[in-house]
């Protein structure tokens, strides 16, 4: 479902409340459905070392291109690997607070993610701006396969949700459908971008993002440079 209605104007942005913190990683491979066991790796071990609830920090996902050097990236339901670079890099979206004190903790550390190693190096901030296109590569309002699969439902969700930030969408495309692993067994999710977003909203949707299981980088929005594939 498409919802594509003229926006009328803009309104200037304050700062971000949240920022991302982009580490530097050693790590061969990961499955490609590692979103729960990743988060969870990260969250069990912050939480004697680090004062903040699960709902205040969101793993992002580790995402590769579609294609690179003839490779060609597995689907998210199949049991194949992501095999990784060195260049790729993990992020976490945090309170701007407690940012300084994640690279800390978790500065030069070993963990294990679904069976593979994987050592955090360093970590940096990475700013928040504003973007007028924001896209979230997996959502879930309800963790019922049939409430994601159906489009107007999820849209409505989206819309609903957007509401209670004070945001109208405008512009807003469903994308494709996953299923992933949760702490409570699979769930559907659906790809979802917002176009001409005012940048103060802007930057409340990236604070806040949208439905359920943040804390495994669902509904964590981030800019998208436009509106092709969703």
């Amino acid at each position: 479902m498409t919802l594509w209605q003229e926006n009328e104007g803009s309104t200037a942005a304050p700062a971000a409340a949240m920022t991302d913190v982009v580490f530097s990683i050693e790590c061969k491979q990961l499955p490609v459905d590692h979103a729960a066991d990743l988060s969870a790796a990260l969250i069990n071990f912050l939480s004697n070392r680090l004062s903040i609830a699960r709902t205040d920090l969101a793993v992002h996902p580790i995402h590769l291109a579609g294609s690179q050097n003839g490779w060609e990236r597995p689907s998210a339901n199949s049991n194949e690997a992501l095999m990784l670079s060195r260049r790729t890099r993990l992020k976490i979206r945090v309170n701007k607070n407690t940012a300084a004190d994640l690279i800390t903790s978790l500065r030069e550390t070993r963990h294990t993610i679904a069976g593979h190693p994987l050592t955090i190096v360093s970590g940096k901030l990475r700013p928040i701006f504003a973007s007028s296109t924001l896209y979230s590569r997996y959502t879930v309002f309800d963790t019922s396969a049939s409430a994601t699969d159906n489009e107007a439902h999820f849209t409505s969700a989206i819309v609903n949700a957007c509401a209670a930030l004070g945001y109208k969408p405008t512009k807003l495309l469903c994308g494709r459908v996953n299923q992933i692993k949760s702490p409570d067994g699979p769930v559907t999710t659906r790809s979802v971008l917002l176009a001409e977003v005012p940048p103060n909203l802007s930057l409340v949707l990236q604070d806040t993002g949208l439905g359920e299981l943040r804390s495994m980088g669902c509904g964590i929005l981030i800019p998208h440079k436009d509106t092709g594939a969703v």
